[in-house]
Order: C-alpha cells, then structure tokens, then sequence
C-alpha cells in the first residue's frame, strides 16, 4: 500500500475511533461501569495513535527493495573544503558547502508490524542528515565540523518516540552510509534498502577517490 494511501486510511480510522469514543460521552448513562470508562479511553488513545502514525506518514516516502534515493556529487574549494551537491529522489536539489575529507548521510528508517503489516504498508525512509568528517583522528576531535540537516522536524516524531520507549507495531530503524571519500568531481549514487544505505561510485573520479582510499 502506497503511502498516500496509507496515510488516508489510518487518518479516516484513526478520525472515527476518536469520534465513537468521544460519542460515549454524550450518554453518561452508558458507561455502566470503570471498565466500559477505561474501554472507551483506550478507543480514544488507539485513535490518537493512528492519527499519529498517519501525519507521520506524510514526511516519509515508500521504501520498496533497493532504490536510488540520492545522488551526490562533490567539487574542490579549498583544502578540506567541498561544496556537495546532493540530488534528491523526490528531485529536491541541495547545495552544502562540507569540512573534511570524507562525507557521510544518515537517513531515518521505519518500519510497520502487527495490524499495520497487515495493511501492507511499505517502509518509510527519509533523508536525514549529511555531514563531513576528516581521516586525521587528531583534526576529528580539534577541527570544525559539519553537519546539514536534510528534512524538516516533525511533531509528534513518531521515529523518535519509538528510539525512547519502544512503541507498538513500529520499528525505528537508523540506516547510515559508510564514509566516502570526497574528490573533485566524484559522483557517489546512495542506494537504499530496508537493511541500510549503500554508497556506489558512478565515475572515474570516485572509484578513483575509494581505491585510493582502500590501499
């Protein structure tokens, strides 16, 4: 199930949980007991669950096998200065200027379990963070550092939630790509799949720049 049309679905599920729950309340004379009160607020939470699932459902993007998710290209400023170019998936364009010799990007993975499985809903991924680093352990801890952030925060983050508390029928899932060297117009294409992130180089200048860097 595409993810538009799993956000609709557990929006309308989670919008009419909420209501019949609230509905409850209209009647006092039908919550009989403690535990038709306490049935009828868990009726209430599990919708505002899925509502939450649902609006975060809205920043991420379908994960299904190994796909391209962002091409990276890198070009000499100065001495351990780069300016990266990454190319998104989603055909969003951005232009970082990086410290260091070696560039890395993290992406946030998640995954569904239980009813949502069910559903068939894909995994989700989004681009989270690039970032520099120097292969000098000493410039590592001394020189400046850089690091962009590649999405918008959300509220609630259902990601960061799970990372705290384990929450139910959802994995959060960190999938980073190894450090790669940064050469003067190396071209990397970062492939992504439910397991993580793979960098592959696309022209000469980048396997260039990862035999180099492998001797």
């Amino acid at each position: 199930m595409s993810h538009m049309l799993a956000t609709i679905v557990l929006a309308a599920t989670g919008a009419v949980l909420v209501i019949a729950g609230l509905l409850f309340f209209r009647h006092p004379g039908w919550l009989l007991t403690w535990l038709k009160g306490m049935a009828v607020f868990g009726v209430i939470l599990a919708g505002l669950y899925v509502l939450v699932i649902a609006v975060n459902l809205t920043s991420y993007h379908s994960l299904v096998g190994m796909q391209t998710v962002a091409t990276i290209s890198t070009q000499r400023q100065a001495d351990q200065i780069w300016q990266v170019t990454l190319n998104s998936d989603g055909g969003v364009s951005t232009v970082r200027t990086l410290q260091g010799d070696q560039w890395q990007i993290d992406v946030r993975i998640i995954r569904f379990s239980g009813p949502l499985r069910w559903l068939d809903i894909a995994s989700g991924y989004r681009l989270d963070r690039l970032s520099g680093r120097y292969t000098s352990l000493e410039q590592e801890r001394s020189s400046p550092r850089t690091a962009i952030t590649l999405s918008e925060a959300i509220w609630p983050d259902l990601w960061q939630w799970d990372r705290e508390v384990n929450l139910p029928f959802v994995e959060a899932v960190d999938g980073n790509a190894t450090f790669m060297p940064m050469r003067d117009g190396a071209v990397f294409d970062v492939k992504l799949s439910s397991s993580g992130l793979v960098s592959v180089p696309m022209n000469e200048q980048a396997r260039a720049a990862v035999q180099f860097w492998n001797q």
